[in-house]
């Protein structure tokens, strides 16, 4: 258990006697800042606290002390710009020390002359009091090659977490009143919001909860309330598969090597269907490749992961055309690659408090009912995050949750024609309630669609504080494509 973990049981315990522990309880809230600096050049930034109540409509009891990094601006003047991670269950103060370097493009580093850059990890996620969940335990792959949510492990995490969480505390509203509350804090009018994926979902709700608080908003791969892509979103993980199938065809290189991936896919995903196939995993807890049982949930949602980027996408056809002759060892590799970094990049307590309130629940019917009979991902998903929910047992939110955000704030969205998570009709749906609002369809780009392109388009936007006049068919063919791979090098 982390130290700061034992000092916060210690201080609710303390909270408890009548006075001087109710005292050193309060002391946690508001802002608790000191100098620090990020990145590779040792930019000047505060880092610390921000101490929230985890019930926020009783204003009273455990305390959350949320993680926060704030930039200054070289140049001051009272503007931010505030980033929100994706997942749900990614902590966005990670980003930092890399958007400061430059790491994610040009426009930030010159948005920063003028734009203080706020970083805050949403409660239970980064380091802002999260929840001790691992679905992917290093000593037992045949765990989570068999179940995307283990049932035994999501148990054991639920009963774990609820000792040291109130489950249903954690949801988007309360982290954006969370976001809106240190904005206060810190003096800010407005600010600029700026997510990607579930970070999209967090910005709209939180225009919809503080309109008057934004001045614009940048979303790449959108993910709107009422509009929003079910998880596991099975018919745009079919699309993107048929584009592939289709660039694989016209590739000299992939069709040289995989003439035949569409029709042997299909024939390794039927032999799924007669209960889970053996192959190797690597034990990383004793470093040793064993035996263990692949199931049909487990390959079709890590096919959905390796989908979400062209990159990893270029080693499918290989990676099945091996499957296919019954050479499961690069299967193996992915599905272990795809599950040990999504563990690792997300908080998965979490992501189911967060998603069993706010996505679950407004699920389609219909539209799992189609993608059984058009896709080849099916229900699948679905099922075990419907399994895991049940088990994680946080209240829906109610229904006006899933009405469509209105809001007159600019906004530009990126969106990327082959993303299988966040199909972009979604976006360019949601942009009728959005009248100041551009959207950017890049062709050939996945779930994350930034181009050195749509970078100058958003530093342009957010200067202008205002979506008229952007160029937005400038971008569309900007995005390159990496060759197929033919063999597993370079993969991580």
């Amino acid at each position: 258990m982390r130290i700061d973990r034992v000092i916060l049981a210690l201080v609710c315990a303390l909270s408890l006697l009548p006075s001087a522990g109710a005292r050193a309880s309060e002391s946690q809230l508001g802002l608790h800042l000191s100098p620090c600096s990020q990145g590779k050049a040792k930019v000047p930034a505060e880092c610390g606290t921000f101490g929230v109540y985890e019930n926020r409509e009783a204003h009273s009891g455990r305390i959350i002390p949320l993680n926060v990094i704030v930039i200054p601006a070289k140049h001051p003047m009272h503007r931010a710009m505030v980033e929100i991670a994706g997942g749900p269950g990614q902590g966005v103060t990670e980003f930092a020390a890399p958007i400061i370097d430059g790491g994610f493009g040009a426009s930030r580093i010159a948005l920063h002359d003028t734009y203080d850059f706020l970083f805050m990890d949403d409660r239970g996620m980064g380091k802002s009091n999260p929840f001790p969940c691992n679905f992917t335990p290093p000593n037992d792959p045949g765990a989570y090659f068999r179940y995307i949510y283990p049932r035994a492990l999501v148990a054991a995490c639920r009963a774990k977490s609820a000792t040291t969480h109130t489950l249903s505390a954690y949801n988007t509203n309360n982290s954006v009143d969370d976001l809106d509350d240190l904005r206060a804090a810190l003096g800010y009018e407005k600010m600029v919001v700026s997510g990607g994926s579930y970070g999209t979902f967090f910005s709209l709700v939180y225009m919809r909860r503080h309109p008057t608080h934004v001045e614009s908003a940048i979303l790449d791969g959108v993910s709107p309330p009422h509009f929003q892509a079910i998880p596991g979103e099975p018919m745009g993980v079919q699309r993107v598969l048929d584009d592939l199938f289709t660039k694989c065809r016209k590739n000299a290189v992939c069709n040289a090597h995989f003439p035949q991936f569409p029709a042997h896919f299909l024939a390794l995903l039927q032999r799924f269907d007669k209960g889970p196939v053996a192959v190797p995993a690597m034990n990383l807890a004793t470093k040793r490749t064993q035996t263990v049982a692949l199931s049909k949930e487990v390959f079709v949602d890590t096919l959905r992961h390796l989908l979400y980027d062209p990159f990893p996408a270029s080693y499918i056809p290989y990676v099945v055309e091996r499957a296919y002759g019954h050479d499961y060892a690069p299967l193996g590799r992915v599905i272990q690659t795809a599950a040990q970094l999504f563990s690792s990049d997300l908080n998965m307590g979490a992501f189911l408090s967060y998603s069993c309130s706010d996505w679950m629940p407004f699920v389609s019917q219909s539209a799992l009912n189609y993608a059984r009979t058009h896709s080849f991902a099916g229900d699948l998903r679905i099922r075990a995050q419907r399994r895991a929910c049940a088990i994680w047992g946080v209240p829906a939110k109610p229904a006006s949750f899933n009405d469509p955000v209105r809001s007159d704030a600019p906004v530009l969205m990126i969106l990327g024609s082959d993303d299988p998570a966040t199909p972009p009709q979604y976006g360019e749906e949601a942009l009728r309630y959005l009248p100041n609002g551009r959207a950017v369809l890049v062709k050939g780009a996945g779930h994350g669609a930034d181009t050195d392109c749509t970078d100058k388009l958003e530093l342009q936007f957010v200067r202008a504080r205002s979506a008229k006049g952007l160029d937005v068919s400038k971008c569309s063919a900007t995005f390159k494509l990496p060759p197929f791979a033919t063999s597993m090098k370079g993969w991580p």
